[in-house]
């Protein structure tokens, strides 16, 4: 499975951002020379080499599937943020209730 987020990798880690040459999906890489998003690709490219296709699939679905991984990149960054911002909002309240209570004493 490609890994779609840079949350994916340790924080210090050295990070490519790529776009794969066979179904067109931007990724994560951990090597500078990584061409591919995943095994499948990469299987289905070697594929195409040796028996001189050019697609194995027709052009609708490469890009169904390249949508169907940007969906699911954008969702985990939309859940990322949903849970930053509760985050965000509880430390709001504690410092607003840490605010008042002073001031009442």
């Amino acid at each position: 499975m490609p890994k779609l987020d840079r949350a994916d990798f340790k924080y210090n880690a050295k990070v490519f951002e790529k776009t794969c040459l066979w179904c067109g999906t931007a990724f994560y890489a951990s090597r500078s020379t990584a061409k591919y998003c995943s095994g499948t690709c990469r299987g289905y490219a070697n594929q195409a080499k040796q028996s001189e296709e050019a697609v194995p699939y027709d052009e609708t679905e490469k890009m169904i599937s390249a949508l169907l991984s940007e969906n699911a990149y954008l969702k985990g960054q939309i859940q990322r943020y949903v849970i930053e911002s509760q985050i965000l909002r509880e430390e709001l309240a504690t410092l607003k209730a840490a605010q008042k209570s002073p001031s009442e004493n």
